[in-house]
């Protein structure tokens, strides 16, 4: 069972497209090698200002953002904050060699998943990017299989009233699902 879980993820890695934002060259070319054998794409940044420019050129492609936090121009945080501005649901993890407390606060304030500390293994950050992706991929599923429950019941003749009440119920089902990532996300983070 562990194998076929395993596997299945791996599969899902091959899908994903990946900003990966680094400023030190070697740690860069390291990774970016490893990359692409795991991931369908990296989209990769030298900086925080050329991460930002390029997630907004692609943040329709991007499934998971990967950055450093201490980087010339625009550091990591602060260009979460900008990309979370963009797509508030991107999923997003931090590398950085620092363990200071502010940092990681700060990092929990902007909605970042997951903050691991260099030096790290490859599969430590890939369970990370399991993590953040999959409780993004549950909720997108789950939004799915509403819509679906929604149709059937408009096949099933349902009146105008009892729409109304399913419209209601929608939003309520959004807000549950909107608390449920959340819950997700700060559980992801313990």
């Amino acid at each position: 069972m562990e194998n076929n879980t395993n596997n299945s993820f791996k599969d899902k890695l091959k899908e994903l497209t990946i900003l990966y934002v680094e400023d030190d060259s070697v740690i860069r070319e390291n990774l970016i090698s490893c990359f692409k054998h795991i991931f369908k794409k990296t989209i990769v940044a030298i900086d925080g200002q050329d991460g930002l420019a390029k997630f907004k050129t692609n943040h329709k492609k991007i499934d998971v953002v990967i950055t450093d936090i201490n980087m010339p121009y625009l550091n990591g945080i602060d260009m979460i904050k900008q990309i979370k501005n963009i797509n508030p649901k991107i999923a997003c993890i931090i590398t950085t060699a620092y363990s200071d407390k502010q940092y990681l606060l700060d990092s929990v304030d902007f909605g970042v998943n997951h903050y691991i500390l260099k030096p790290f293994k490859l599969d430590i950050l890939l369970k990370e990017v399991e993590k953040s992706y999959m409780s993004k991929f549950y909720i997108q599923e789950l939004t799915k299989k509403n819509r679906q429950i929604e149709q059937l019941s408009k096949l099933f003749g349902s009146s105008k009233e009892q729409m109304k009440e399913l419209k209601n119920e929608d939003k309520e089902y959004n807000a549950k699902l909107t608390l449920f990532s959340e819950i997700i996300q700060l559980l992801d983070r313990r």
